[in-house]
């Protein structure tokens, strides 16, 4: 699966509310996979394990076996630290999951889709979807 260009990376607020059924989400993630794998990062299956139900353990497992899982190596900690170095300068901080979730969608070339755009928006480069605003019902 990695050898096919993914579509996007998910936050852990984005599987969180795919996992827990938020209203619109599921059928957008579907959408999304047409056209690649989704992608997470192996911090983002920290996350989401750490507050992870055991009822929800199976639909969890089954989450990620179906996603392209991108692991840390020394190239993406280097990509994740610079990346903080360089914020850091510019008077914005950013937690250390962040900055890894940042750099590996940057790394892949890749859209970040979040329901935390405001975490990610100070990231140059960096294209951030919102996924509140991707599925929230029409009001225009």
């Amino acid at each position: 699966m990695k050898d096919e260009v993914c579509s996007c990376l998910l936050d852990t607020g984005a599987v969180i509310a795919h996992l827990r059924g938020l209203a619109g989400v599921s059928n957008f993630l579907e959408h999304l996979a047409e056209r690649g794998p989704l992608a997470v990062s192996v911090i983002t299956s920290v996350e989401v394990w750490q507050g992870a139900k055991e009822r929800e353990f199976e639909a969890t497992r089954a989450f990620f076996a179906g996603v392209a899982l991108y692991p840390v190596d020394a190239t993406l900690a280097e990509a994740a630290g610079l990346l903080s170095q360089k914020l850091r300068r510019i008077g914005v901080t950013m937690q250390l999951a962040d900055a890894v979730i940042a750099a590996t969608a940057l790394n892949l070339g890749i859209p970040l889709l979040t329901t935390n755009a405001k975490h990610f928006t100070p990231v140059p480069d960096l294209e951030v979807w919102d996924l509140k605003e991707m599925v929230a019902p029409s009001s225009r």
